[in-house]
């Protein structure tokens, strides 16, 4: 009875080993940022296409402009759009009165316009 026991003890624990789910790994490509970085990303986020000359130096004007804030930041709402300058990809929150950017390879920095970049950023988003 004792050998019986062991026996089946032994076919349940390589039955069990054998259906468990295999461990996968994570791909090095997919960090705790893209994570972050996704999360802002929705179907309301538009995605600015900057084409003439004018709207991308307003764009890298604004940028090259704008104020890093202090400290860690987790913002309440999705961004409104989405931009690139450069190699760089930014998130946008504008107001007629604020604007805020976030490049989306650091998600806990923002980075307030210039009054100037806002009037131009918010005439540009709001024409057309």
């Amino acid at each position: 009875m004792k050998k019986l026991f062991i026996f089946f003890a032994i076919i349940s624990f390589a039955l069990f080993g054998c259906s468990q789910e295999p461990e996968t790994k994570t791909s090095e490509s997919v960090t705790e940022k893209n994570v972050e970085e996704e999360a802002y990303v929705n179907t309301k986020t538009i995605h600015l296409e900057l084409k003439e000359s004018e709207e991308i130096a307003i764009f890298e004007k604004a940028v090259s402009n704008s104020t890093k804030e202090s400290g860690i930041v987790n913002m309440a709402t999705e961004p409104q759009y989405q931009f690139n300058s450069g190699k760089e990809s930014y998130f946008l929150w504008i107001t007629e009165e604020s604007g805020t950017i976030m490049n989306r390879k650091d998600t806990h920095t923002i980075y307030i316009l210039s009054s100037n970049s806002i009037k131009e950023v918010y005439k540009f988003v709001n024409s057309g």
